[in-house]
């Protein structure tokens, strides 16, 4: 065999190499998705009852959502935002009390979306020009949540008689108005990623942020598009999650960080920047809210739920992670 044939046959060997590693990265969530689903129906009591597949996609909504919105700061580099949790409170909180205090669900709407992006645009300035962005979010987390628990005294907020509770129950096409608005988002946060100039930045800025300077393009606007992006996601998380509970305080969702965090992880965002889909972490969402759902209806304790979703989480994380390593050889 020549150096030509033995050169030839390296590249087709990293080429099979390549493909099989971008088919498991693509299509391992929908197939464990799918035998998840499966084995649950045949062997979990009530899994496959129409109400429960309804809750199961609720409340993969609300995760979904603020995962998806979340994504664009994953991919641009700026690894996740530590005070998305409490974001989403405060949005619940402020459109519960604004609600209550217009008489009007659809200004209060407008209000909280717009005060939770400009707290975004807050965050996005001050990493744009340096500061790490996990100490700048989860700083602001915390700034946030004090505010609330100050502002609400530790009381719980109600819409009092304004009706709120339509934008969790009722249906639009045959599905919840969560699961529309998950859907419609997560399709068009795909399509600005995968098709625009603007994800195209974000991407590359993701991967090389130098080089991206270097070619011209502004870190402070893409980082901008991003926290955009993650601060309409924890808005509309909170409004849905509001209208679904009725009611909210500062100490709800504690877990919430933590599950959306783990979503966009599952759905094979690298952590460092560069690659990330808001599909993909749709997905990893509908993913962790199935098992965690199929371990309530089997009576287990929320510790061990919890517990269990962690570990399933580390293990997908992990070989996602060698599969992208093994492509870059």
């Amino acid at each position: 065999m020549t150096d030509i044939d033995a050169a030839a046959a390296r590249w087709t060997s990293v080429g099979r190499r390549t493909s099989i590693g971008r088919l498991v990265a693509r299509y391992a969530l929908p197939l464990m998705i799918i035998s998840v689903a499966l084995v649950a129906a045949l062997t979990t009591p009530g899994f496959a009852e129409s109400t429960n597949f309804r809750a199961i996609l609720i409340n993969t909504a609300i995760t979904g959502i603020a995962a998806v919105g979340m994504t664009a700061v994953t991919l641009s580099g700026n690894f996740f935002s530590l005070g998305v949790g409490s974001t989403v409170v405060m949005a619940g909180i402020t459109f519960l009390a604004t609600a209550d205090g217009t008489g009007s669900a659809a200004l209060a709407i407008v209000i909280t979306t717009s005060l939770v992006i400009l707290l975004g645009g807050a965050q996005a300035l001050i990493v744009a020009a340096g500061l790490n962005p996990v100490i700048t979010t989860l700083a602001f987390g915390t700034i946030i949540y004090g505010a609330i628990a100050v502002w609400t005294g530790g009381e719980v907020v109600t819409a009092g008689a304004t009706q709120v509770t339509g934008l969790a129950t009722a249906d639009l096409v045959g599905l919840p108005m969560p699961v529309v608005a998950f859907l419609v988002l997560t399709a068009v946060a795909t399509l600005l990623t995968e098709r625009t100039v603007m994800g195209r930045q974000l991407r590359l800025v993701g991967q090389n942020r130098e080089a991206g300077r270097t070619t011209g393009i502004s870190v402070l606007a893409t980082t901008i598009v991003a926290f955009t992006s993650l601060s309409i996601g924890a808005a509309l998380a909170g409004i849905f999650s509001a209208a679904q509970l009725r009611q909210m305080q500062a100490n709800d969702l504690p877990n919430l960080t933590m599950d959306i965090i783990a979503a966009v992880l599952v759905g094979g965002a690298a952590v460092g920047g560069g690659d990330a889909s808001p599909a993909r972490s749709a997905l990893g969402a509908l993913l962790l809210v199935t098992l965690g759902n199929v371990m309530l209806l089997h009576g287990l304790a929320p510790g061990v739920r919890v517990f269990g979703v962690g570990l399933i989480t580390v293990v997908l994380v992990v070989t996602l992670h060698l599969i992208r390593k093994a492509d870059a050889r």
